[in-house]
């Protein structure tokens, strides 16, 4: 994989950018926070990040209308200018601002989750492509042990300008990272002036529905989300009533979790070339699942190796899903399925996050977690259940349900050679 040098750029922007979004995120709360005395406003803050999934289906239009570096390149470029905003925020009066910039970056993150998916389908090889999304969920994974840290303690040192500063010049070297990649040739000729509708804005979801290796890895996938979100609300739960510390033990949990996720991602494309996607991604619920059985248990280090145990699982879920809707989507499409795929994780989970945090207040922890437990094992065990050996195999499954799906363009061949740009 490291020779290939389009994927070596690749993971270096993404090392920038999840470095740069990563300590941006959590600062901005802890901003929020300081400068309102209110939690609520520092939940509003994580709030704005995450409500741009809902524009998702319009967004990866957007991507499948352009070249998918030169999307990278502007969202850098509008993500960097943004940030500078900061600069102005002195009091609570200006909040507003610390929402515009969260809500601007919680954009900006779809575009480039969504291009990237694109680069990555057209300039990996199909048998390379389970190795590459293992490589990129290593290292963001590594980064939200690492880079939360560094953005927190740079605000509290020196000052919340002083971390815009920082962040903004790492957006713009990945701008510079990502001019280097060649310049494809698969997608639409970059006009954006073809007719938009909402047949070519649901494409995505339509295409993850109508394909059965797909529609089956979503519906498990979405199932897992359904509950995901509890643990926002059992964490904090199991550090106080469990293991009897302070809320502020959860940032050891969080990086033994990010220590797991870490083995998880490296040891993803093994699996799957062993097992196959589908094999892979159910077991890995149903790692998460006796993940979330432990986090029931009393005990230190029986909670510390839950913790490590549901780290792992995540990388295994996460690639496999990842790298079937890869191989099943046709290169002019992969931005409208890849913020569908968003859409069909990121949408259950606010909901539960939500359902969580009011049920947290009269139903025992343990059995939210117990429920988790039922619900991802029984996801994993349906995906080991339906697996399809050829689904795994076949690259080139999945083409547009109708002409009208993906726009004039997307009937072309896909061509693969690429075009460096001076």
């Amino acid at each position: 994989m490291f020779r290939n040098t389009a994927f070596r750029l690749l993971l270096l922007g993404q090392v920038l950018t999840s470095f740069a979004g990563n300590a941006l995120f959590l600062s901005l709360g802890v901003w929020a926070k300081d400068l309102t005395g209110s939690n609520t406003a520092a939940g509003l803050v994580f709030f704005f990040v995450t409500l741009p999934v809902v524009c998702g289906p319009f967004i990866g239009h957007v991507v499948d209308r352009f070249h998918r570096r030169s999307v990278l390149m502007v969202a850098c470029g509008a993500t960097a200018a943004l940030v500078m905003l900061l600069l102005l925020v002195h009091s609570a009066h200006r909040m507003w601002l610390v929402y515009v910039v969260a809500a601007g970056y919680g954009v900006a993150a779809i575009f480039v989750r969504a291009a990237q998916a694109g680069l990555i389908k057209t300039l990996i090889p199909p048998q390379d492509l389970a190795a590459a999304n293992a490589y990129l969920r290593s290292a963001g994974d590594a980064l939200r042990v690492v880079s939360p840290l560094v953005g927190v303690g740079v605000y509290a040192v020196t000052g919340g300008p002083v971390l815009a500063g920082l962040v903004a010049g790492l957006y713009v070297l990945a701008l510079v990272v990502f001019r280097l990649l060649p310049r494809t040739r698969d997608t639409a000729e970059g006009t954006g002036r073809e007719e938009l509708s909402l047949r070519r804005l649901g494409a995505g979801l339509r295409h993850l529905w109508s394909h059965t290796p797909l529609a089956v890895m979503t519906a498990a996938v979405s199932a897992a989300f359904c509950v995901l979100g509890f643990f926002d609300s059992t964490d904090f739960a199991v550090v106080q009533e469990s293991l009897h510390r302070a809320p502020s033990f959860f940032s050891v949990l969080t990086s033994v979790q990010g220590a797991g996720s870490i083995v998880g991602g490296l040891t993803a494309a093994l699996l799957i070339r062993r097992l196959g996607e589908h094999r892979t991604a159910g077991i890995g619920l149903a790692v998460m699942a006796f993940g979330a059985l432990g986090m029931t248990l009393g005990g230190l280090a029986v909670v510390l190796g839950a913790f490590v145990l549901f780290g792992v699982g995540v990388p295994w879920l996460a690639v496999g899903y990842s790298t079937t809707w890869q191989r099943h989507t046709p290169g002019p499409l992969i931005g409208r399925v890849s913020t569908a795929a968003d859409l069909s994780m990121l949408g259950p989970q606010a909901a539960s996050v939500l359902l969580g945090a009011v049920l947290i207040g009269f139903v025992p922890y343990r059995v939210l977690l117990l429920v988790c437990c039922v619900v991802l094992l029984g996801a994993g065990i349906a995906l080991l259940v339906t697996h399809d050996r050829s689904s795994d195999r076949d690259p080139e499954a999945g083409t547009p349900s109708s002409p009208a799906d993906s726009g004039p363009d997307d009937r072309a061949p896909r061509n693969r050679q690429t075009e460096q740009t001076t």
